[in-house]
């Protein structure tokens, strides 16, 4: 079956940051959902779609750019509680528009990556990272190099919070509290990570990481160690058997694109592509390349949704300088 998007221009934001716009949940299947960015003016704005206009939700400032932008909420609830990283603060936010949470770290560093897991606030500058359990200071971890990333595994299947870092050196760092459990080596330095499936796969235990060179990687993290389960090089494109060097990932998420009831892998690069792949085999072997697309412009953001109309699935992306947003409309 094939995959053809279609790409249409919602609006104009700022500057944004890697990981800057979010695209919240909705109890009820294949109904229109928000959409919010944050941008380096530091304006965070949520907007939905109507007859083929954009209705903004809220809007609000803050004084520094919007570094990263998190969903979160109670474990087993709806992740539809807004967090944004400006600075060395973080802010929340109803999907409503009121401020519920402002919250100064002190860090002496900026905060250029970010994961919420319930009440657990992770936070990372260049080479710090900062966990708070109810806004206190729970752990500490001085990296050896730069963290490009920072997510947990679910909790609700583990059972207990993973933090994992993505480091420069070209390590998975696996954290126990203020402690590096163990190590996981990768063929290149990690730029992005995501849970796979979203979810962690069946366990929890999985995960999905992009690198600087292109590669999208699938590890399965253990207890004490780490098992490789596939590497899928950059390079390989749909329209003809030639291979081309692909930008390092900045962004990806998982979305039922083709509608046969499993998640398709999307992912975002800095040279301005946006592939779609399909799990052909599930899990055990690499993805197999449906769909890319080119813009012309870093791609900061990439998540599947249902915003321009209920029903249609769409790829959401924001940009870095052309300042707008992308929606590519599915028709298998």
């Amino acid at each position: 079956m094939e995959l053809n998007l279609t790409r249409i221009d919602y609006m104009q934001v700022g500057l944004t940051s890697s990981r800057c716009l979010r695209v919240i949940p909705n109890s009820a299947p294949k109904t229109q959902q928000k959409v919010v960015v944050g941008d380096h003016d530091g304006v965070i704005q949520l907007f939905t779609m109507k007859r083929g206009e954009v209705q903004f939700g809220f809007r609000a400032q803050t004084e520094k750019s919007i570094t990263r932008l998190e969903l979160g909420g109670a474990i087993g609830t709806i992740r539809d509680k807004i967090f944004l990283s400006s600075g060395n603060e973080v802010r929340g936010y109803t999907k409503k528009g009121k401020q519920f949470l402002g919250f100064d770290t002190n860090l002496t560093e900026e905060i250029k990556s970010m994961h919420i897991s319930g009440s657990d606030l992770l936070v990372c500058g260049d080479y710090v990272y900062n966990h708070y359990h109810d806004c206190q200071d729970s752990n500490f971890y001085l990296a050896a190099d730069k963290i490009n990333d920072v997510i947990t595994l679910p909790v609700e299947r583990m059972k207990y919070l993973v933090p994992i870092l993505a480091c420069e050196d070209r390590l998975l760092r696996v954290m126990r509290d203020s402690e590096v459990l163990y190590s996981v080596e990768l063929p290149s330095p990690p730029t992005s990570l995501q849970l796979f499936y979203n979810d962690g796969g069946e366990n929890g235990d999985k995960l999905l990481y992009g690198t600087s060179d292109g590669k999208v990687g699938l590890v399965q993290l253990g207890r004490g160690s780490a098992m490789h389960c596939w590497v899928c090089e950059s390079g390989t494109t749909v329209s003809s058997n030639s291979t081309s060097q692909h930008g390092g990932v900045t962004c990806m998420d998982h979305h039922d694109m083709t509608g046969d009831g499993v998640r398709d892998l999307i992912v975002g690069r800095d040279d301005g592509s946006i592939e779609v792949f399909s799990y052909e085999d599930g899990d055990e072997s690499e993805p197999t390349l449906r769909f890319s697309m080119a813009c012309s412009e870093s791609v900061t953001s990439v998540q599947g949704a249902i915003v321009g109309n209920a029903g249609y699935d769409e790829i959401v992306a924001s940009t870095y300088t052309e300042l707008k947003l992308m929606s590519c409309s599915s028709e298998c």
